[in-house]
């Protein structure tokens, strides 16, 4: 029996058309018209995002059928939608030019309504027409229909794919029935995948949903039942229909008998606005939905769910009654051993057990399954029996890549487990998904070496948060306004249910070792909102002799975490997102501390974060090389954004921080973040943080763990010398992974980042933690987290070899973004030359309000400051949150007069700048510095030592270059003037 993985193989054959570039064609006013609401990348981007469905595509605007022309006849265009208006050139004229030009580019016509269509043909080039009803999803909609149209041969060939047939003529029905059907299958798909290992694996899935094909005549649905009979597994039709006889009344029903005498159980979803239809159609045994219908959605909803295998596995009985049913696979295999045999027969003999496999994705059971027929077995128990025994090998061969259901003895068997029955959140996934692909990877064979694993984890699952909530009466802190101090006390004194604290409990029965109790929510880590480091974690030693104290510290750090879900800075990031904080769930990972032990006090010697694409490569590295940065101990350093050390994993040897001994001095890290551990005393629940402590690299020196990380500055010869013989300034230049590589980090980094980005279909960033072992034993890389990563999206070229420096607030030529952005009016900034250091804390309240008020009037604003926004060094910049400036649409960090700091890339402040695709602009040595004497010239609406908030008289204007990775803020006109 094959197991689940072999489907993922097949699935990455599927769907070869994809759909990336769409050319719309229409009058400038009818293009406004469909971007009343918002620009169209944006409103699909976010429908996309909804469904978790990937790759969203980009919108090209056209004014007329000329300009589409020539611009089809420079590049490749996936899709064309065209409006009626486009210029002096008719419609069906334009789109025979267009299939001349790019043979096979499919044509659709969307209209405003059925009038303009009232002496409108369709064919001369036109492949569908659509009518617009004021809602963008018809775009998802009409790119889904041509993509399945151009895929569903292959992938019902290569991957047995199920298809689902729409029969429909009203071009107004079925362009608003449409985006319903798409947005129900997909999230009908989603839900029905299997949880744990194989959640993340959704992109590759998703290409294996049901396709939809529509026809609009008799001719056509029959072709398609003809063509696609064995895959078919509903059929949603029209009462009246053209037809070739003429018989238009009635070609519903003939088309349901034609069906009927193939396959006698086909699911018919029977729609008409003719209620003289009902009986007729019932009486074929198809589902009767009246068109005007005000509980449309709800009915194709059960309809799928009830007839098309989308909802549980119902046995029934002769009478059709409800005899039981089954969620997943294994209750399948427990009821099919309790129901009549009876029973068995007749949905064996109906394949209703393959269909409803098939809708689960699970082709490779569903195809061993399929050929069977009752005629194969002497006795009906011959059925019960093999489907039993191909139930239990599928299982047999998932078992090693799936996350276990909790059971004591977590330290014998390892690996992941999972408590409760809900999802694992944003984070549990990506380990999940990693650890589940480990075997296939070949990791371990290609660095036999070293050990390469998951930490041992446990997943405490979103339900467990939900039913914490509602049992406490917390659900009310979602949407109040309290004091972060308030609910965290609220959630310190809540209660677990008894069986849930009796598992934490148990768990340190056995689990002696220091743990990371780290968040993962439902939006955490996802592909279009990564959430990074907005919600909490805390590290625990885990190591007080009372057991009581070592639970109770556990159960407060994971209610801790829950209470992160409504801090202020959650709330203000929800806030600048598509999502609701009503709608998040918290699930939290329990996971071991990679690391040694060193006179109390416990840390790995590398930490580190690495990502996939590098936005700031300097030759001779590239984008695709990735970067990687790394520090001695917790990896806090890096994510807070402190001193640490950047490098490529395809060129490790050229490390631009260590370029001269100035900045090898300058830039070098001095503090390391560890866990301390032999503490008898009591710490205050709110305090788990006290356990972290910061220490001089010196401390570690005395730990002796400098030795293969460390160079020495000779000041004598103002030269650096590998490792630590010599006295003199210690140097964090970790010589021996990346010059010596007397432990491979660079090529693993090269290879688990090309393969989790193969994997994911996108690039990748990942969390990673490494001990080296001086002497005996293995030494270990442990991966921590695997997320999908943001990227900026297509390049965007602006031009501004135009524009006069007087008439730019500043310019950059390293920055990240892409387009215009407009409409800004306000800028909120920090004068270098009136700030403090030293107090660079103090500007975080005052920023904060100036951000909530602007978010509150819906006034975006740049925001301009010295040094990195968002380090936790305050030395280095403003330590703002995220949630303290999530309203600028630009950010912007000025030089500082006496230190280079290096752009903020890899931290979790940086990775929110790419999500919200906020501008992001570094002023470089080489650039002229912001213009601080004209934005001196403004009055201010506030002003606080070094920070000030000026609002301007016009529109100031952002322009990135993401192709040139350059930008500048344009000055509003009559400031330029």
């Amino acid at each position: 029996m094959e197991s689940g993985d072999s489907d993922l193989r097949r699935f990455e054959r599927l769907t070869p058309f994809k759909i990336r570039e769409v050319l719309i064609v229409s009058s400038p006013f009818d293009h406004y018209v469909l971007e009343e609401s918002g620009h169209l990348s944006e409103l699909i981007a976010q429908e996309y995002s909804e469904l978790n469905l990937t790759q969203a595509p980009r919108f090209i605007h056209s004014p007329n059928a000329v300009d589409a022309i020539a611009l089809l006849r420079e590049r490749s265009i996936d899709l064309v939608i065209t409006m009626l208006r486009i210029g002096t050139m008719k419609v069906h004229e334009f789109a025979q030019q267009v299939k001349s030009i790019q043979p096979g580019l499919r044509v659709v016509l969307l209209a405003y309504n059925t009038r303009e269509l009232a002496t409108l043909r369709e064919g001369a080039g036109l492949d569908h027409t659509f009518v617009w009803h004021g809602d963008s999803r018809i775009l998802l909609a009409i790119c889904k229909l041509m993509e399945d149209e151009r895929n569903v041969h292959h992938d019902v060939e290569k991957g047995d794919v199920q298809v689902i047939l729409l029969v429909e003529d009203s071009r107004r029905f079925y362009s608003s029935y449409l985006p319903i059907l798409y947005r129900m299958l997909v999230k009908q798909t989603s839900r029905l995948m299997y949880e744990g290992a194989n959640l993340l694996e959704k992109n590759l899935r998703l290409r294996a949903r049901a396709k939809i094909l529509l026809a609009t005549n008799h001719e056509d649905a029959m072709l398609h039942i003809e063509r696609y009979s064995e895959n078919i597994i509903g059929v949603f039709t029209d009462g009246e229909f053209p037809t070739k006889s003429g018989n238009r009344k009635n070609a519903g029903l003939d088309l349901v008998k034609e069906i009927r005498s193939r396959n006698p159980h086909m699911p018919i979803l029977f729609q008409s606005k003719n209620p003289e239809l009902a009986e007729p159609a019932r009486a074929l045994k198809t589902t009767f939905l009246h068109k005007e219908s005000s509980t449309l959605r709800k009915r194709i909803q059960n309809f799928m769910k009830q007839h098309m295998s989308f909802g549980d596995f119902i046995f029934r009985d002769e009478a059709g009654e409800e005899i039981c049913k089954a969620e997943d696979l294994r209750q399948l295999r427990d009821q099919l051993v309790k129901v009549p045999i009876e029973c068995v027969g007749r949905h064996a003999s109906r394949n209703h057990f393959s269909h409803w496999l098939r809708t689960r994705t699970e082709f490779g059971l569903a195809a061993a399954i399929r050929p069977k027929k009752l005629d194969d077995f002497e006795q009906l128990e011959g059925v019960r029996e093999f489907l039993l025994s191909s139930i239990n090998d599928f299982l047999a061969a998932n078992r090693k890549r799936e996350i276990r259901d909790y059971s004591a003895g977590l330290e014998k068997v390892g690996g992941f487990q999972k408590l409760g029955s809900g999802t694992l959140g944003g984070k549990g996934r990506g380990l999940a998904f990693f650890y589940s692909k480990m075997p296939d990877l070949g990791i371990a064979e290609r660095f036999p070496e070293i050990d390469i694993v998951v930490p041992k984890s446990m997943v405490v699952a979103t339900d467990v948060f939900e039913e914490f909530v509602e049992r406490n009466d917390l659900g009310k802190f979602a949407s109040d306004d309290h004091d972060d101090e308030e609910v965290k006390s609220a959630f310190l004194a809540g209660r677990f249910k008894e069986e849930h604290m009796a598992v934490l409990s148990r768990i340190l029965e056995i689990v002696d070792w220091p743990l990371a109790v780290r968040s993962s929510s439902l939006l955490e880590d996802s592909l279009h909102q990564p959430f990074a480091g907005v919600y909490d974690t805390h590290f625990l030693p885990n190591d007080h002799p009372d057991d009581k104290v070592r639970t109770k510290q556990l159960a407060d750090a994971v209610k801790l975490v829950f209470a992160s879900t409504y801090s202020k800075r959650a709330k203000a990031y929800v806030a600048a997102t598509p999502n609701s904080i009503e709608e998040e769930r918290m699930a939290v990972v329990i996971q071991e501390l990679v690391g040694s032990q060193h006179q109390g006090l416990f840390y790995p010697l590398i930490s580190g974060v690495a990502r996939s694409r590098n936005h700031y490569p300097v030759a001779p590295m590239k984008a695709e090389d990735g970067v990687a940065a790394i520090a001695l101990g917790l990896g806090v350093t890096v994510a807070t954004g402190d001193k640490c050390l950047r490098f490529s994993p395809a060129h490790p040897k050229r490390l631009l921080q260590l370029a001269s001994t100035s900045s090898a001095l300058e830039q070098s890290q001095r503090k390391f973040w560890a866990l301390r551990t032999g503490v008898k005393e009591d710490i205050d629940s709110k305090s788990l943080t006290e356990l972290m402590v910061s220490s001089d690299i010196a401390i570690a020196e005395e730990h002796g763990r400098l030795s293969q990380i460390a160079s020495t500055y000779v000041a004598a010869d103002d030269r650096v010398v590998d490792g630590i013989a010599l006295p003199g300034a210690r140097i964090l230049s970790f010589h021996g992974p990346l010059k010596r590589d007397s432990f491979p980090l660079a090529n693993i980094l090269r290879h688990v980042l090309k393969t989790c980005e193969n994997h994911l279909s996108c690039p990748v960033e990942i969390e990673f933690a490494v001990d080296i072992e001086e002497s005996e034993g293995k030494s270990c890389f442990a991966m921590l987290q695997l997320r999908p990563l943001l990227t900026i999206g297509a390049q965007y070229e602006v031009e501004m070899s135009h524009l006069k420096s007087e008439n730019m607030i500043c310019q950059s030529s390293l920055s990240l973004g892409t387009g215009v952005i407009d409409n800004i009016k306000d800028i909120v900034y920090v004068h270098p030359q009136r700030l403090n250091r030293l107090k660079t804390r103090d500007l975080n309240e005052p920023i904060e309000r100036i951000n909530a008020k602007l978010s509150q009037q819906n006034r975006p604003y740049i925001l301009i400051g010295p040094g990195r926004w968002g380090s936790s060094d305050p030395s280095l910049g403003i330590p703002v949150s995220w949630g303290q400036i999530s309203g600028a649409k630009a950010i912007v960090e000025a030089a500082m007069d006496d230190i280079h700091v290096e752009p903020s890339q890899g931290t979790h402040f940086f990775q929110n700048i790419v999500s919200f695709n906020v501008g992001y602009l570094t002023i470089t040595s080489v650039d002229e510095d912001v213009d601080w004497q004209w934005l001196d010239s403004h009055d201010a609406d506030f002003e606080e030592g070094p920070l000030r908030h000026i609002s301007l008289d016009g529109e100031a204007r952002v322009l990135l270059d993401s192709k040139a990775g350059q930008a500048v803020i344009e000055k509003p006109p009559q400031a330029a003037d």
